[in-house]
C-alpha cells in the first residue's frame, strides 16, 4: 500500500512539474484555501524575502549557464548571484500564504505590491502587515493601507536622509509605541518560516536553471510545507503543523 501510495505521489508531482511554474503556484494556492478550511490564517502577517544562490557557472568569453539570474545584495549574505523568494507568512501558525521569486536584483518594496495582490486574489485580508527595512516607502505604506491593513515596518535609515515622514502622523498606530514594539517583534516568524525551508525542504538547494525552474522548486519546498500542515490538521495534530521532520519515514 506504501508503495502504491510513493507511486501515485511520484506521478502526480512529475505531472505537476511538466505543467509549468503557473499550474504549480497554483496548487500552492490550491493548498493555502485548503488550510483555511481549517485555520482561521491571514489576519497578522509577516512578509520578507531570501536570496537563492542560483545554480550557474561562469566561463571566459561566454555567457552564464544561467542568464535569468542576477546579481542582488541582502544583509545577511552580502551579494547573491541567482534568485530572490518573497514570502508572506501567517504569523500565528507560522505557514506561507502567498509568494513570489525573482532574480536576486529585484527589491523587496518593489514586488511588495504583487505580494499583497496575490493574499488579496486568495482572499485573505490581514489586519496587520509586519515588515523589515528593506519595505520602508511612502508607497508600501499607501498600499498596505489602501488594502485596510495596519503597516508595521521598521525605518530605512537612508529614507531620513531624503525624505520627511510626515506622512507617518496619520497611521493608525504610531511608531514606537509599546503595541507598535509588541508586534514588531512577531516578525521574526517569517525568519523562522525560511529557516525551516531552507534547512528542511531544500529551498537553497538550486540544482535547476531558468526563472521557471526556480519558481517550481520553491513551489514544492512550499507545497511540502502546507502539506505536512494539511496532513497535521486532517489527522488532530495541529501541534506538529510545522514540524516536517514529524511526518517524515
Amino acid at each position: 500500500m506504501v508503495f502504491r501510495i510513493h507511486r501515485v505521489t511520484t506521478v502526480f508531482l512529475i505531472l505537476l512539474t511538466e505543467s509549468g511554474a503557473d499550474v504549480t503556484e497554483q496548487f500552492f494556492c490550491y493548498l493555502v484555501g485548503r488550510i483555511k478550511e481549517f485555520k482561521n490564517v491571514g489576519k497578522l502577517v509577516a512578509v520578507d524575502s531570501t536570496p537563492l544562490k542560483g545554480y550557474a557557472h561562469f566561463w571566459k568569453n561566454r555567457e552564464c549557464s544561467d542568464p535569468d539570474a542576477k546579481w542582488g545584495y541582502s544583509p545577511t549574505t552580502e551579494w547573491v548571484f541567482g534568485y530572490k523568494v518573497h514570502i508572506a507568512v501567517d504569523v500565528e501558525s507560522e505557514l506561507p500564504l502567498a509568494f513570489t521569486v525573482t532574480p536576486a536584483n529585484i527589491y523587496d518594496n518593489k514586488e511588495y505590491p504583487k505580494v499583497l495582490e496575490i493574499l488579496i486574489q486568495e482572499g485573505i485580508r490581514p489586519k496587520v502587515i509586519l515588515a523589515d527595512a528593506a519595505y520602508d516607502s511612502k508607497e508600501s505604506y499607501r498600499l498596505t493601507l489602501k488594502y485596510g491593513a495596519v503597516p508595521i515596518i521598521a525605518i530605512n535609515k537612508r529614507n531620513l536622509k531624503k525624505n520627511t515622514r510626515d506622512f507617518e502622523r496619520d497611521l493608525p498606530l504610531q511608531r514606537n509605541s509599546e503595541s507598535w514594539k509588541s508586534l514588531y517583534r512577531r516578525r521574526s516568524s517569517a525568519e523562522r518560516v525560511i529557516s525551516r525551508l531552507k534547512d528542511e525542504l531544500a529551498l537553497k538547494d538550486l540544482k535547476v536553471r531558468g526563472l521557471d525552474n526556480v519558481r517550481i522548486h520553491v513551489a514544492f519546498s512550499l507545497i511540502a510545507m502546507l502539506t505536512v500542515a494539511l496532513v497535521a490538521f486532517k489527522t488532530g495534530n495541529e501541534n506538529r503543523a510545522t514540524r516536517v521532520n514529524s511526518f517524515r519515514f
